[in-house]
């Protein structure tokens, strides 16, 4: 018995190409998110930093601040 010689071409039909658009839609928008975070936590580190710096110069100068800036309200 000879060998079978089987070609087989496999081309995505629409229904994979719009689950590939629809990832790659995902994957951006979830990007999008992560640089959103990024830049939220940068801005509230920076701004942390300056009240940290507020607290200890108002210290250090005997100026009176409140005293709920020193813990966090949670």
């Amino acid at each position: 018995m000879e060998p079978i010689e089987i070609h087989v071409r496999l081309s995505p039909d629409d229904e994979v190409l719009a689950l590939r658009a629809r990832v790659a839609e995902l994957e951006a928008q979830a990007e999008a998110a992560r640089a959103e975070r990024d830049r939220l936590e940068y801005k509230y580190r920076c701004e942390s930093l300056i009240n940290t710096e507020l607290i200890d110069l108002c210290k250090r100068e005997g100026v009176p601040f409140r005293e709920a800036l020193t813990r966090r309200p949670w």
